[in-house]
């Protein structure tokens, strides 16, 4: 088998394990979905030429939409499925891991730069979240995923005021003995 095919071969395979990863998402078995994305990483990684240009070793200043490869995209796609997947598995501390790992591979992105959102705010960092929002909202204002997330975000703000309120409560009021 030439190197040729066996890139073929592989490239077959991970995208192979992308579509059950997506069947599983789609039928809500989300631990199946991230086991399929998980196979289709292992058999996409690696398979660019030169493996210091799969998100590593480039200028992020210069770097433009058109330079990322199309590997690059998959393997972007896959990592942002993930962290739906764990988004929907209520596993926040993954979802920015996989997120990252998404806009390490392509940074253009908007689905990855979203899913780094929504980790955020339920990790409670509500500034670097309202921030992407604010990027993101820049490219598409009107998509009502941001203004649901906006609204996570008045309510995680309310739960800490409130929260707040309750720890407070009494340290100025206590009555003279």
């Amino acid at each position: 088998m030439t190197k040729e095919e066996e890139l073929k071969e592989k490239t077959a395979k991970g995208l192979k394990f992308k579509e059950e990863g997506a069947t599983a998402f789609k039928a809500g078995n989300y631990d199946k979905a991230l086991k399929h994305y998980h196979f289709a990483l292992l058999h996409l990684r690696g398979l660019n030429d030169n493996p210091l240009t799969v998100g590593n070793a480039r200028d992020p200043e210069n770097l433009k939409e058109e330079d990322i490869t199309e590997l690059e995209k998959e393997i972007s796609t896959i990592n942002s499925n993930m962290a739906l997947c764990q988004l929907r598995l209520e596993r926040f501390d993954q979802i920015t891991r996989c997120a990252n790992a998404a806009l390490k591979a392509n940074p253009f992105n908007p689905k990855a730069k979203f899913r780094l959102a929504q980790g955020l705010i339920r990790e409670g960092s509500i500034i670097k979240a309202t921030k992407l929002l604010d990027e993101l909202e820049k490219a598409s204002p009107n998509d009502p995923a941001f203004a649901a997330e906006r609204r996570q975000i008045q309510h995680k703000e309310k739960q800490s005021e409130i929260k707040q309120r309750q720890e407070f409560a009494g340290m100025f009021d206590r009555t003279k003995e």
